[in-house]
């Protein structure tokens, strides 16, 4: 592991990315106190919490799910360069962006993050709806007040198919959204003036069973909640296609106009930009015992991206961005870094209101306590990047809109 030969140079770091491994790396390497100057790269303003963004679609405010990167903890001096990440020369040491334009740096770390993975099936890239990001979250909850407005003046056997709602995916994201939708949209459905009981939800799962990844006493406790919620569920149905009114498993042919994909994700393609980088077998970039190249010190890959036991996570994601924070802060005064080391990760995944699993090994917790835990962890969050007045103020302007139960138009 190359080290730097000057503690006293401004070193410049690179951060591409503004997902929780940059924050993370950006926040760490700060408060180190090292003296370097820090970049990040990033597409848009605002950093997104991914694991509420399902909030976001069943009533929440965007702002209650996401924090502009002005209004951070401790960046004073960190300089954000909005822009698309295109390529790297490695020998000169500078990353190219879409719009022309190049970054020097000394360090790198790529945090890209991943994408939507449609595995190439007919019409779900085209029709079908995700909430991966505040964008696609709002457009999600504006197509449920538009299929809400325009159920209201349809006939009973047209309104059914309207109101259909098929989740595609059993895992963490799409039993959460299943839970929340429940309530969400039969609320929705009084406001507005439809008949609540003609809102239908489906989860389809091509494995044998929601949650496959956990153990089996966590996939029968959510499959039991789901259900008490109204929720069917159709486990060993592979999604062969979608055109605009159906989709098809092959066996069975469902009726709907809302189709949302959670079933899969792939790393970015931007992973591709970068020359001489390696795949293993799961399809992420080869990282050697500090999350960098194993050819290149200076450039490090963390969250998604990297060959990592515990990536796809974004526990293993800001925990990354952590290692990467320490990491940079030793190599820049000259210090030898510790090898990375995967964490240990547990699961809470909230299915509908004040309910939750708690997963960590063979464990298995449910109810209003690992909900609770839950909830915690993602104020905990929220306080560590932003000030606690920052939190309680964006917390009294969901509460408000909330209450006001005037779920459309959006804000």
């Amino acid at each position: 592991m190359e080290i730097t030969e000057s503690a006293a140079k401004r070193v410049q770091v690179v951060i591409v990315g503004g997902g929780f491994a940059g924050v993370a790396a950006i926040r760490t390497l700060r408060f180190s106190g090292v003296s370097c100057d820090i970049t990040l790269v990033t597409k848009g303003e605002r950093f997104e919490y991914f694991p509420a963004l399902y909030k976001l679609v069943t009533g929440a405010l965007a702002i209650e799910v996401s924090v502009p990167y002005t209004k951070m903890k401790g960046w004073g001096g960190v300089k954000v360069e909005k822009g698309i990440f295109t390529g790297v020369d490695r020998d000169q040491r500078r990353i190219r962006l879409e719009d022309g334009r190049e970054l020097p740096y000394d360090y790198l770390v790529l945090a890209l993050g991943s994408e939507t993975n449609y595995f190439g099936i007919k019409g779900l890239a085209e029709l079908s709806l995700s909430f991966k990001s505040v964008k696609e979250a709002s457009r999600l909850k504006k197509h449920f007040c538009d299929v809400m407005s325009t159920a209201a003046g349809l006939p009973k056997n047209e309104a059914v198919v309207k109101l259909h709602t098929i989740i595609v995916g059993g895992g963490p994201s799409g039993v959460e959204l299943a839970g929340d939708l429940t309530h969400y949209l039969r609320s929705l459905a009084k406001t507005m003036g439809v008949d609540p009981s003609l809102v239908t939800i489906d989860l389809i799962e091509s494995a044998p069973r929601i949650l496959a990844a956990l153990p089996e006493a966590a996939s029968r406790s959510a499959e039991k909640r789901l259900r008490t919620l109204g929720v069917n569920i159709y486990p060993n149905r592979a999604v062969a296609g979608q055109d605009i009114f159906s989709v098809s498993t092959g066996s069975m042919n469902f009726q709907s106009s809302t189709v949302i994909w959670t079933a899969g994700t792939k790393i970015s393609d931007a992973f591709t930009a970068i020359p001489g980088a390696s795949l293993s077998d799961k399809r992420r970039v080869t990282v050697n015992e500090f999350l960098a190249l194993p050819d290149d010190s200076r450039v490090f890959i963390a969250g998604d991206g990297a060959s990592t036991p515990k990536s796809g996570l974004a526990q293993t994601a800001d925990y990354d961005g952590k290692y990467l924070g320490r990491t940079l802060a030793r190599l820049i005064v000259g210090k030898r870094p510790s090898p990375y080391k995967p964490p240990r990760v547990s699961f809470v995944i909230p299915v509908g209101n004040y309910w939750a699993l708690f997963v960590i090994g063979k464990r298995v917790f449910t109810g209003f306590l690992p909900w609770l835990l839950r909830s915690a962890a993602d104020f905990r969050y929220f306080t560590s990047i932003v000030p606690l007045s920052y939190v309680f103020d964006v917390y009294r302007q969901g509460r408000k809109y909330r209450q006001s139960q005037t779920y459309c138009p959006l804000e």
